[in-house]
């Protein structure tokens, strides 16, 4: 999961804090619903990248169970920010599609 997700999710992260950056240094520009719906999305993106970067030793049961449902999550937040790129479930124990898989 980590090589498949992780990789794209940094890239929207970048690009939102990127966003964030900008849109904070004009002055006196008053918050907006964009501005609080962008820091919304990067903490889910923080939450999804974090669960991403645990190592596989420090893998617990209750982790294992989460996994199904945050990978959900995770491909729901690639598709909508990535509409023209849908990215299907994978299957425990199967590989990515060739085109997916990171050289």
């Amino acid at each position: 999961m980590k090589e498949n997700y992780l990789p794209e999710l940094n890239e929207m992260y970048q690009k939102s804090a990127s966003k964030l950056q900008r849109h904070t240094s004009l002055p006196q520009q008053p918050k907006s619903y964009k501005l609080e719906k962008l820091k919304k999305f990067m903490k889910m993106l923080e939450c999804a990248i974090a669960f991403l970067q645990v190592s596989k030793s420090n893998i617990s049961l209750n982790y294992r169970l989460k996994l199904d449902s945050c990978e959900k999550q995770i491909i729901k937040i690639i598709n909508i920010n990535r509409p023209n790129k849908i990215v299907p479930p994978l299957q425990y124990g199967q590989f990515p599609p060739p085109h997916m898989q990171s050289h």
